[in-house]
């Protein structure tokens, strides 16, 4: 998960793929980048922490209950197009 000389920080990498990381979503090889990763910059990890507590929070308070899927849908649109993730560099 180097630079790549593509501009993208390994920071950026991580948290773009976040995610998809917390949902198991990505390819072992590409997991394993993020872990790494994660074990070695404090500011990701408390991203990652913080992600990962909401998304415990947001699944114990909805537990049994399904939202229709045009709603997800809709939600997730929103949710993809306006969410921001400031990281910070110490």
């Amino acid at each position: 998960m180097t630079g790549q000389g593509d501009g993208v920080s390994d920071c950026d990498r991580a948290i773009s793929q976040l995610y998809a990381f917390l949902d198991h979503e990505l390819k072992a090889a590409d997991a394993d980048e993020i872990r790494e990763h994660l074990a070695a910059c404090e500011p990701c990890l408390d991203t990652f922490d913080a992600e990962q507590a909401l998304k415990e929070l947001v699944r114990r308070g909805c537990s049994g209950e399904v939202a229709p899927e045009h709603l997800r849908a809709k939600i997730h649109a929103v949710i993809e197009t306006s969410t921001t993730v400031e990281v910070r560099k110490f």
